[in-house]
């Protein structure tokens, strides 16, 4: 059995899905939000029959792995790497030589110092005041403390490697790892993080690749990072992103300053917000982004330093096609960790409320340059320019336009003039939108028949599926359904049944399986479908001779008419 295979006999893939998602049973099947696309009304299906999932709002659909891939961000060996964890099941990886050895090493070191530190803030008389400080100051709940793993690096200079010794590492992995550093005088290592609060940094993948730690004197850097090593890259990692991604897919990104700020906004139940590590937002970190949304919400400290990280933060989105709303925190608090500890609401309605990336740059100009002397104006318009005439929509043009020449008070025309003369500079990358697939409709009498026969039992239907014709069904697809279905003598198992359809028509009918109808009287309801189905094709065959009936009038033919009018009245009689 290979090793796909192997994970699919393991786990169920409601037990895969419900750990991202809240499934409730619905029949035989299971729904629950897509995580894919913002919804208030449940249209994503989970199948334990089929072991599949189909949302029927935005199309996507597919088994656990396409899931783990979609909601991960991660490529088909990713998954299985995720799967295959935890499943229990080893994977035989060609090649597995000393960098893998290695970085599993460091994993496990890291997994190790994480949950040490963390002993040492909440069970140990050393990290008694640490404990003080992320309680009292940053109003971190014990809960909050916990799902983070938040811990404390002791003042000790070898304490943690002493541990880590004595479970097997060598120095050279410890120092590799990032969690100690070489003495600068004589032989050994001293430990990278002492008397700090540490925040251990996990990958999408929920292994954790580094550290970022809190000074808790005045020792300097205030924040200290693990170095870059094989599992950590800190160009292109965004703290918090395993946690938010799901929340991200349905409601776009919170991209803050620090990983404070993530750990206050997700206890105040905030989940869809991330932040580099103390450095500028660079590209790698929003292709990352990207493969969750493409909508972000920057949201930087008040000061020059934060505008200035906003406008660079911004600059750079703008060129990955980002779609950017900015939320100006009050000059009344420091960042987003201090607004929300002092004012939770006020928060929340900002975030709500961010203004697009044009309103924060005209606004931010506007303060910091006077739009009534002829010098503030021509300051404004000039760090205006490259902005707004990036804008290819004309009603978003005319708009900031407009906006921008009543707080100059100054001519469209002059405005709209001096903005062309940068826009023939400049080069707009153009993209197109993606093609949506288009789901089937639930309206259609045929689809809604073949998905109740799915769900009933063989004995219950044996009379209808005799009596069906191919030619009662418009869909090609439909009816090659309904001719397997009269062949199967015993109860169906779904799953099977479906593996026994012709490739191309198994896509349709695990669809019409997921459709979300449970009737209280299952078999009432298929006769009723049943008869509508035939009087659908009744009106049809009607129709069609209505016109045959036209035609041999108008070539005079009584013969061919009466024989056409018998029939028509036949017909008629089943009808009714």
């Amino acid at each position: 059995m290979d090793n796909v295979s192997q994970i699919k006999q393991k786990l169920d893939i409601v037990d895969v899905i419900g750990s991202y998602v809240s499934l409730k049973k619905s029949g035989r099947n299971y729904k629950g939000l897509c995580p894919f696309h913002g919804e208030k009304t449940p249209s994503f299906m989970v199948s334990r029959e089929l072991q599949i999932f189909k949302c029927f709002g935005c199309s996507e659909g597919g088994d656990m792995f396409n899931f783990v891939e979609k909601i991960e961000g991660v490529d088909f060996s990713q998954a299985l790497e995720q799967l295959a964890e935890k499943a229990d099941v080893k994977l035989e990886k060609k090649g597995f030589g000393g960098k893998a050895l290695l970085k599993n090493k460091m994993f496990e070191i890291n997994e190790l110092t994480a949950n040490f530190y963390h002993h040492l803030l909440t069970k140990h008389a050393s990290g008694k005041k640490a404990l003080k400080y992320v309680k009292k100051k940053r109003k971190f709940s014990g809960s909050t403390i916990k799902t983070f793993n938040i811990g404390y690096a002791p003042k000790t200079w070898d304490l943690l490697q002493q541990f880590l010794s004595k479970r097997g590492f060598k120095t050279q992995e410890i120092v590799q790892a990032g969690v100690a550093i070489r003495k600068t005088s004589g032989k050994g290592c001293i430990d990278k993080f002492r008397n700090r609060v540490v925040f251990p940094l996990k990958g999408i993948n929920n292994k954790i690749v580094g550290f970022t730690a809190r000074a808790l004197g005045d020792n300097q850097p205030k924040y200290l990072n693990t170095q870059e090593t094989l599992v950590f890259q800190k160009n292109a990692f965004l703290y918090g992103l395993d946690r938010a991604k799901v929340e991200i897919k349905q409601k776009g990104a919170v991209c803050v300053e620090g990983s404070i700020d993530v750990i206050t906004a997700f206890q105040e139940g905030i989940k869809n917000v991330v932040a580099p590590l103390g450095t500028a937002l660079t590209i790698n970190q929003l292709k990352t982004l990207s493969r969750y949304t493409q909508d972000v919400t920057f949201c930087f400290d008040p000061d020059p330093a934060g505008i200035a990280a906003a406008y660079r933060a911004i600059s750079v989105a703008e060129k990955q096609n980002f779609d950017i709303k900015v939320v100006s925190i009050p000059k009344t608090a420091s960042d987003l960790d201090d607004l929300i500890l002092k004012n939770p609401s006020k928060a929340r309605l900002l975030l709500k409320n961010a203004a697009s990336a044009y309103d924060f740059f005209i606004a931010d100009n506007l303060k910091k340059f006077s739009p009534k002397t002829a010098v503030g104006k021509k300051k404004i318009i000039e760090n205006l320019k490259p902005l707004l005439s990036r804008i290819t929509n004309k009603i978003l043009l005319e708009h900031y336009t407009k906006h921008l020449s009543e707080e100059l008070n100054i001519s469209e025309d002059i405005l709209k003039e001096m903005l062309k003369t940068t826009k023939k500079e400049m080069k707009v990358q153009e993209f197109e939108e993606p093609a949506t697939e288009k789901g089937m409709s639930k309206t259609n009498v045929e689809m809604y028949f073949v998905a109740l026969l799915l769900k009933s039992d063989i004995d219950t239907i044996k009379s209808l599926l005799y009596n069906l014709k191919p030619e009662d069904f418009e869909s090609l697809t439909l009816s090659r359904i309904t001719k397997q279905l009269k062949k199967e003598k015993k109860k169906i198992n779904v799953r099977k049944f479906i593996d026994k359809l012709e490739e191309e028509v198994r896509p349709a009918a695990e669809e019409l399986f997921l459709w979300e109808i449970e009737p209280k009287n299952l078999g009432t309801e298929v006769e009723r479908a049943y008869k509508r189905v035939k009087r659908r094709f009744l009106r049809k065959s009607l129709q069609n001779l209505s016109k045959e009936i036209k035609l041999a009038e108008m070539q005079e033919d009584t013969r061919n008419v009466a024989d056409l009018t018998t029939k028509f009245e036949k017909l008629k009689k089943k009808l009714l």
